[in-house]
């Protein structure tokens, strides 16, 4: 659950503003006895409904900084349901990986957009999951698969990563990847070799041998690419 602000109640909404002058009339803080209570029941709410069974687990983020500027964000963090408070995202990455038994420490992200007369325009971007930085590159080849223009696309992210981290002194052995594609070419990449293959996708299977694993996820072909990063 995304939470971009803290949830105040609209003093401009004509009940919330009733009930905040009733209060001020009769002598109380309008924030502190109406807004205040307001918020915070709005934000049990949002982790009701991320947790609504004992075994459920989950992170609820606030993307607020009064949260934790502000003198009354100590007393909001006691009043909700008990929790782990962090402001570190590497905390935010254990715990899906503890949660979902997975060691990537990568996301290799792949769009493609055929335009039905071969050519295929595509996009790479390899995140690095413990803090969200992202690097990317895109462009166009012609009269190529979507298949294969997506072995292609993968195999540049990965060499790429793996200059990286071999720059860094570091063995690519150690780290898994997590390999987010379309639907329609999931398959293909994932499946085992055999002497049919293309050349991009054999080239894509030796790249993948380097690494601990890959793990891939499947995402919907209708999936559009963030706003590219400079």
């Amino acid at each position: 659950v995304v939470l971009d602000k803290m949830p105040f109640p609209t003093p401009g909404d004509p009940l919330h503003s009733a009930r905040m002058r009733a209060v001020e009339e009769a002598g109380d803080s309008s924030f502190g006895q109406y807004m205040l209570p307001m918020m915070t029941l709005a934000l049990k709410q949002g982790f009701g409904r991320l947790i609504r069974r004992s075994s459920d687990r989950g992170v609820v983020a606030i993307l607020d900084e009064r949260l934790t500027s502000k003198g009354y964000g100590r007393q909001v963090r006691q009043d909700l349901p008990p929790a782990r408070f962090s402001r570190t995202f590497r905390d935010v990455h254990k715990f899906y990986q503890d949660a979902l038994g997975q060691s990537a420490e990568f996301a290799v992200n792949l769009w493609l957009d055929a335009d039905g007369g071969g050519d295929v325009h595509w996009r790479w971007q390899v995140l690095r999951l413990q803090d969200g930085r992202a690097d990317d590159v895109d462009g166009v080849w012609r009269d190529i698969p979507p298949a294969d223009a997506a072995a292609r696309a993968g195999v540049d992210a990965l060499a790429n990563l793996r200059q990286r981290i071999e720059r860094a002194g570091h063995d690519v052995g150690r780290y898994a990847v997590e390999v987010r594609v379309p639907q329609t070419v999931a398959d293909a990449l994932a499946a085992d070799t055999d002497a049919a293959a293309s050349a991009p996708l054999t080239a894509w299977r030796q790249e993948a041998t380097a690494w601990q694993a890959l793990a891939y996820v499947a995402i919907a072909d209708a999936v559009t690419p963030p706003a590219k990063t400079t």
